[in-house]
């Protein structure tokens, strides 16, 4: 209405004067992003069923999806121009006038670029991605020992647990230095590995494994360094706590490929 209302001579018709704006505020530029989107995505629509209907009279071939893509290029288009034309409306109702309008609809493209690359990479970064897409899975070998006075060690199990997923570790009996074997697959990327050794009574000893998020480079195939626990549950506690710095049960492990 007040598109219309400005090419009529003024004091004919009471219209609220704007003030130019001074300055080309945020909130501005925010609600004019919302708006080229509204407007875009309604002239899209009209746009492509105008050309749909076009393309029929025009005996465009539907062969391979021709008139569909007739149809999609000219929503496109004109969903550019229900983009900027909204876009210009906002602007000039919020008192926007001269090259601020222009510099508007650029800050309002650019900020819906961005919402949307972030909003994809936020997306991405919460899809699991595999370790090793073009083959098996790499294996992270351990070996585990513990002090003689640990007896339940025998029995216990373990399993890793990671953002992603969580998977059980096959663990091979003591051998006669009281050092238990096993392995584990690794599946997807992460850096957040937590090797959790639980015993038949309740309790419990974690390991924060210190691989980054691709441990696939040949330094981490050789064994690490033996690790105490970070953290210990015990029986009837109310939780894991940091561990001590006592004997305890100890863990090392190394990466392994197809290639080893």
């Amino acid at each position: 209405m007040l598109v219309v209302l400005d090419f009529f001579p003024p004091g004919r018709y009471r219209v609220q004067m704007v003030e130019p704006a001074k300055k080309l505020k945020f909130s501005t530029i925010l609600i004019s992003a919302a708006a080229g989107l509204l407007g875009f995505g309604v002239v899209f629509f009209i746009g492509a069923l105008i050309a749909s209907f076009a393309a029929g009279a025009l005996h465009i071939s539907t062969m391979e999806g021709a008139r569909g893509y007739f149809a999609a290029l000219a929503g496109m288009l004109a969903g550019v121009v229900g983009f900027i034309g909204a876009v210009w409306i906002v602007l000039r109702r919020r008192g926007v006038r001269g090259v601020r309008v222009a510099l508007g609809v650029i800050a309002a493209f650019a900020l819906i670029i961005v919402s949307a690359v972030s909003a994809v990479g936020i997306w991405y970064s919460m899809q699991p991605h595999a370790l090793n897409r073009n083959g098996p899975e790499p294996l992270l070998r351990l070996e585990v020992r513990a002090p003689e006075n640990i007896a339940i060690f025998a029995d216990a199990t373990a399993e890793l647990t990671t953002d992603r997923n969580t998977a059980d570790v096959i663990l091979e009996k003591p051998d006669e230095t009281a050092t238990r074997r096993g392995y584990v697959p690794l599946y997807y990327r992460t850096s957040h590995r937590l090797l959790a050794l639980k015993f038949p009574n309740g309790g419990a000893r974690l390991y924060n494994l210190r691989l980054p998020a691709n441990p696939m480079p040949k330094k981490y195939h050789a064994w690490s360094a033996w690790q105490k626990p970070d953290f210990t549950d015990e029986p009837g506690s109310t939780g894991p706590k940091r561990a001590g710095v006592g004997p305890d049960i100890e863990v090392r492990y190394h990466v392994e490929t197809a290639d080893d």
